[in-house]
């Protein structure tokens, strides 16, 4: 019955979502960048271990029928929309093993591909970030495939249980991130962020700080994008996040709606319901290219587990 109402619920917001939409007034900027998230340079390798996306926003994806559920801030000045793919793996800690970690993570794979906008008004100081995701988790995901594929080849470890992993299970997501400029001078910026995601992979709600320093466009007139601006021919700043997230569902750890009794999951009563992250890091660009590189720390997901370390790296091309 929970499970009926949470899909409920989802279905109804939306519902919200599509009658809300705004005007848009479309920025004519493109914008490219490919990440890759992995553990391997803080020496771990397992949990959210693994993840690949390509994002593209260009002013031909405003024909996107999608758009049309990605909500925006009233009176928003500034809009771009964009599409994406990503994938992304998850472990135990012991990979070696083919036999269930029935006291670690499941293993799980996830594909999905995302319709999202950026939308802000600059003279209210918000900035707004809307997503659709579409995709599944489990085998059809491809990402067990993909994380044996890069172990040979990287002659490391081979993930041996992947035979294991949460079934098959479709996604469809709605997430939101809103920003709100607290401070900012031309050489430093400082935000609060609240988060929410609700759908069948994540159910989640977060709240945190955003504090940039250095050679950088404004974050809430350049839509939280690394945008050219006829100011500067380079860009050269770090940046900190703190938040804290309050978990209702994790698909990736406690499985789909529908249980399969030969999977193993974290039940609910297993999960950490308040989660800590700190993502710090550094961005450079120059002209319409540029490079990003963070650390993220994440506590215990689940009471069990540890706390977590990885990388996410991101090249970028912009015009």
């Amino acid at each position: 019955m929970i499970r009926k109402k949470r899909f409920l619920a989802t279905i109804a917001f939306s519902w919200v979502v599509l009658i809300s939409a705004s005007s848009q007034q479309t920025l004519q900027n493109s914008y490219y960048q490919l990440r890759w998230d992995n553990d391997v340079f803080m020496m771990t390798d397992y949990y959210y271990t693994q993840g690949m996306s390509f994002t593209m926003y260009h002013p031909v994806i405003t024909h996107n029928p999608l758009n049309l559920v990605l909500l925006k801030p009233g009176n928003h000045k500034n809009v771009m929309y964009g599409v994406s793919v990503f994938q992304k793996a998850y472990t135990p800690k012991d990979i070696k093993s083919d036999e269930i970690q029935f006291f670690d993570r499941p293993y799980a794979g996830v594909l999905v591909f995302s319709s999202h906008s950026n939308a802000a008004n600059p003279e209210t100081g918000w900035l707004l970030k809307a997503e659709l995701d579409l995709g599944v988790m489990g085998p059809a995901s491809g990402a067990g495939k993909v994380q044996y594929k890069y172990h040979d080849f990287a002659d490391i470890q081979l993930p041996n249980g992947w035979h294991n992993q949460q079934y098959n299970w479709p996604v469809i997501n709605y997430n939101i991130q809103a920003y709100k400029q607290l401070y900012e001078t031309p050489y430093t910026g400082f935000y609060g962020k609240g988060a929410a995601r609700i759908g069948t992979l994540h159910d989640e709600a977060s709240l945190g700080l955003l504090f940039r320093v250095g050679k950088m466009p404004g974050y809430i007139e350049s839509l939280g994008l690394p945008l050219p601006n006829s100011n500067h021919s380079w860009q050269l700043f770090v940046w900190t996040e703190p938040s804290l997230t309050a978990v209702a569902y994790n698909g990736t750890l406690m499985g789909g709606w529908h249980r399969n009794e030969k999977i193993h999951y974290i039940e609910f009563g297993e999960m950490n319901k308040l989660i800590g992250t700190w993502r710090t890091g550094l961005s450079v660009g120059y002209h319409s290219f540029g490079l990003t590189f963070g650390v993220v720390f994440q506590s215990k997901e689940f009471k069990s587990g540890a706390p977590h370390w990885y990388t996410t790296t991101r090249l970028f091309l912009t015009f």
